[in-house]
């Protein structure tokens, strides 16, 4: 089971329609049984698959919706409240995925609240066992045997939430705007990843698929300098496709949206031309990985 973190301890540069984008390619196109997961709590990508609802212990935050098998008069559900999250492998929950409407592709959601405490911890011994619960919930026997691939979306840093993905993933992905604050957060992300591979055994790598320019603006010259300069630091890491700055990935967001992924436009679509090559790119990278 491949397991991909998307990851970027800036904010605003694009992880939660890189998540999205990946998660509907290996279902859509590839066909694989994927499990997102939301592990930021902002809740943008659940939003993208469920009706949220309102956080009441946390200002503008969410929290998922009832569970489609959720029976408040049943036996086994007393001691339930009928959501779950992913945030739920912290406080030692259940966690059922919800079906969305892509057969193949299921999302455990984010709980605003309850992703805020779990980042938050201080104590050492806490921190520790935060850092392990993803792992731990992932090589579940009963996940390892329902999916293909996960796609991960993070939050903007590098707490205990960051780090719990890092320990259970088995690749990074670093999208980012082409601008200096941004950058930073890629070397951020690569000086974890190093981290990361040398606490690892040889038999567990952690492969760095590489880094994806976002929001690419092709009519200036300051992300295509920055890119230039990028790509000549580090060949190795940086991806040829990019992401440009499109409205069209805005409109696929939306509730109600026609059609509601761009894997889903007509085959001539620029926007879908484009995150098609970015996505064959990824999966390549991966592929040529042989652990």
């Amino acid at each position: 089971m491949k397991i991909i973190a998307v990851v970027n301890n800036k904010g605003g540069v694009g992880k939660t329609t890189t998540s999205r984008i990946l998660a509907e390619y290996f279902s859509i196109i590839k066909h694989k049984k994927v499990l997102a997961l939301d592990m930021d709590p902002q809740a943008n990508f659940s939003n993208r698959y469920l009706k949220m609802e309102i956080d009441p212990y946390q200002q503008e935050g969410r929290i998922p919706p009832l569970h489609p098998s959720y029976d408040p008069h049943a036996k086994d559900d007393e001691d339930w409240d009928g959501r779950s999250s992913i945030a739920g492998i912290f406080f030692g929950e259940m966690v059922f995925p919800y079906t969305t409407y892509i057969d193949t592709l299921e999302i455990s959601p984010s709980h605003s609240s309850k992703l805020l405490l779990a980042e938050a911890v201080t104590r050492e011994e806490v921190v520790q066992k935060v850092y392990d619960q993803l792992s731990k919930f992932l090589n579940l026997a009963d996940v390892r045997s329902s999916y293909d691939m996960v796609i991960i979306d993070t939050p903007p840093s590098k707490g205990p939430v960051t780090i719990s993905v890092v320990r259970a993933a088995t690749h990074l992905l670093i999208p980012s705007i082409m601008e200096p604050q941004p950058i930073e957060g890629i070397y951020g992300m690569i000086h974890l990843w190093k981290s990361e591979t040398l606490r690892r055994p040889n038999h567990d790598p952690l492969h760095l698929i590489g880094v994806l320019p976002n929001s690419f603006d092709r009519r200036g010259i300051i992300h295509k300098d920055h890119y230039d300069s990028l790509k000549h630091e580090m060949p190795d890491y940086v991806l040829q496709s990019k992401i440009a700055r499109r409205l069209i990935y805005a409109e696929a967001d939306a509730d109600g949206a026609v059609p509601p992924s761009i894997f889903m436009y007509p085959d001539k679509n620029l926007a879908k031309q484009e995150v098609l090559l970015a996505c064959q790119e990824i999966e390549e990278r991966m592929s040529s990985y042989v652990d």
